[in-house]
């Protein structure tokens, strides 16, 4: 604990430099390395933030339960909030198990610790080993701490929440490993698992590929990644290399065979139209299959710079649908995928200058290629039940329409 902290009693600031927490996330059991603060209004607009324990060994266990239940928000300052972090790191489990904490602040506090450890996984030095290994532990220790909770019923409303949000990586990954331990513990059936244990070793394993399933993606050029908006042909294909350089990264983990496959096939689709291989039907690995269905659903129902999000009924309405255009789409995506030269010749007028006419001329090839695109982006949106396993899809549909954050009656 920092002296200048250890010797203020109180501070008068705008807020600024505190952070809220929920007082029932703090331990008995642990003590703490971080003062707790409680935060009045002044008469000149700031706020007086006023210590209310240093300490939490110096006084009895069933004391500071009483005070912890009597404090409804108290508040830390920003120079300890690392050592919060490190504290909830620790003590993840007792936070999620907590019957008298919201379910909402739960889920918010997951997110942050996952957002965190993901975002932390993509910034390694992957050409060490040690370095990798680590990074797959790390993620796996958070996910054992939060393995009971996140694939529970109740913790889909933290999903549904985040449905609608920016598509960032790091979130969009946590959503993907989130709602794939969710599947699992409710269609166990369909997985190599007997007994409770195995189920939650399955679960969380199963989440860590979840949520390094992009991670090739520190691999594609930056302005492919950030491009705000769709990607053209040649990018459509440098984006597709993401899920070999996935598996490449992770080589040296020791994450089982089955869920690298996961990694690596997640783009498959069930007619073979996929990559990176164009696998089809029993060909592609349960999981991989299920992390396809999870991938897109989350994709279409996050916002993009070039499209608004889908509600998870539009979503899925899309994805169990059937294509009317199918044979069109096919062909646009045949092209996209082998990058070819649009199938169309570009005539300029005689009377332009030489020089001048190829320039209008590779214009009109370019403008012709980017309303193929855009053209393949709209038909893919008129259904998609071609690139799903139909069982599993519906599966997936049974399974979140379980919680009250999804109205996905009408699709059932």
């Amino acid at each position: 604990m920092r002296d200048d902290l250890d010797s203020a009693g109180e501070y008068f600031d705008d807020g600024s430099l505190f952070v809220p927490i929920d007082p029932l996330s703090i331990n008995p059991d642990y003590l703490t390395d971080f003062a707790l603060f409680e935060r009045n209004e002044t008469k000149d607009g700031k706020y007086r933030f006023r210590c209310l324990l240093k300490d939490s060994s110096s006084i009895p266990k069933q004391r500071l339960i009483g005070l912890l239940r009597a404090w409804d928000t108290v508040y830390i300052h920003k120079n300890q909030s690392q050592n919060y972090t490190e504290y909830v790191k620790n003590n993840l489990e007792f936070i999620l198990k907590h019957d008298e904490i919201d379910n909402r602040k739960k889920t918010e506090t997951l997110i942050q610790l996952s957002t965190e450890v993901v975002k932390e996984a993509f910034q390694i030095n992957f050409a060490s080993g040690r370095e990798c290994q680590n990074m797959v532990e790390n993620i796996q220790h958070l996910i054992s701490q939060a393995i009971d909770y996140i694939s529970s019923i109740a913790s889909l409303g933290g999903v549904a929440d985040l449905a609608g949000h920016d598509y960032e990586t790091h979130t969009h990954s946590i959503k993907v490993g989130w709602l794939t331990a969710t599947f699992i513990n409710c269609n166990q059936d369909l997985f190599p698992v007997s007994t409770k244990q195995t189920v939650k070793e399955f679960m969380i394993q199963a989440t860590v590929a979840g949520f390094l399933h992009d991670i090739g993606k520190v691999k594609i050029p930056k302005n492919v990644i950030n491009k705000p908006g769709k990607l053209n042909n040649l990018e459509y294909v440098i984006i597709q290399a993401h899920t070999a350089y996935s598996t490449s990264l992770l080589f040296e983990t020791r994450l089982p065979r089955s869920f690298m496959q996961m990694i690596l096939y997640h783009h498959e689709n069930e007619d073979g139209s996929g990559y990176p291989r164009g696998l089809r039907r029993d060909h592609i690995p349960v999981l991989a299959k299920v992390c396809h269905i999870i991938d897109v659903f989350d994709a279409l129902t996050s916002r993009r710079p070039y499209k608004p999000a889908k509600t998870p009924f539009e979503a899925l309405r899309i994805m169990a649908g059937e294509n009317p255009y199918l044979e069109t789409l096919q062909k646009f995506e045949a092209e996209a995928r082998e990058n070819k030269r649009v199938p169309v010749t570009a005539i300029v007028r005689d009377d332009y200058e030489a020089k001048l006419k190829r320039l209008r001329e590779r214009e009109m090839l370019e403008e012709e290629a980017q309303k193929r695109v855009e053209a393949r982006m709209r038909l893919r949106d008129k259904g998609m039940s071609h690139c799903f396993d139909k069982d599993l899809l519906k599966r997936f549909i049974l399974t979140i329409n379980r919680s009250d954050n999804f109205d996905l009656s009408g699709l059932l």
